[in-house]
């Protein structure tokens, strides 16, 4: 069986759900998609809403475009094509965030880069949005980053006010502070504390529409 074909006939059962895309299908915490940005990064409140803001951004732009590539060329070469694309798309967006935020964006480091080869562009894209129509795509493209953003902000948030005992610089009188935290040990521990909620959530919802 072709390449392509067994790509179609692996998300041909996949069904958008918005709320799903926020709690049970959540991208980071669900799923595990682009955890190392969220890891190494999203330290803090800013930097978080940073990531988030640049994520959506070079993600949203990449997909609307790569959704006009015609499904008739190669498989491999259509993950190829969705790359190139977001890599030309990170030029203007990286200036853009330069100009508006210059130390914040140029800190990013090697993780601004990285966002090109993210989950969402290279494998979601095939698997999830491009199996639906235009509207639907767009709906599911949004909801899903919205998740991610989401899970990032919470996630720059505890960490932020567990490792400094504060938000911004501004001090809450946190008596115990566990600056660990804001290193990248810390941050995966955050995240698998966070889903192993999200788990439990999500169990107590399904049992109480059954």
């Amino acid at each position: 069986m072709p390449e392509q074909d067994q790509t179609q006939n692996k998300t041909s059962d996949y069904k958008f759900s918005p709320a799903a895309n926020f709690l049970r299908k959540n991208p980071l915490l669900a799923c595990g998609l682009a955890v190392s940005p969220a890891v190494l990064y999203a330290n803090t409140l800013e930097n978080a809403i940073i990531l988030s803001m640049f994520m959506t951004a070079l993600t949203f732009l990449s997909l609307t475009i790569s959704s006009f590539i015609p499904r008739k060329i190669v498989y491999t070469s259509r993950v190829i094509l969705y790359t190139l694309i977001g890599a030309l798309m990170f030029v203007p967006i990286y200036i853009l965030f330069s100009k508006i935020m210059p130390e914040k964006t140029v800190s990013m480091g090697i993780i601004a880069p990285l966002l090109i080869t993210n989950p969402f562009i290279v494998s979601r894209s095939e698997l999830q949005f491009f199996r639906e129509s235009k509207g639907k795509m767009f709906a599911d493209i949004l909801t899903t980053l919205a998740g991610y953003d989401i899970a990032v902000i919470i996630i720059g948030f505890i960490r932020e006010l567990l490792s400094t005992g504060g938000i911004g610089g501004q001090l809450y009188g946190i008596k115990y502070t566990f600056s660990g935290i804001g290193f990248p040990f810390g941050g995966f521990i955050i995240v698998g504390l966070l889903a192993a909620a999200v788990r439990l959530i999500s169990r107590f919802f399904r049992r109480k529409t059954k």
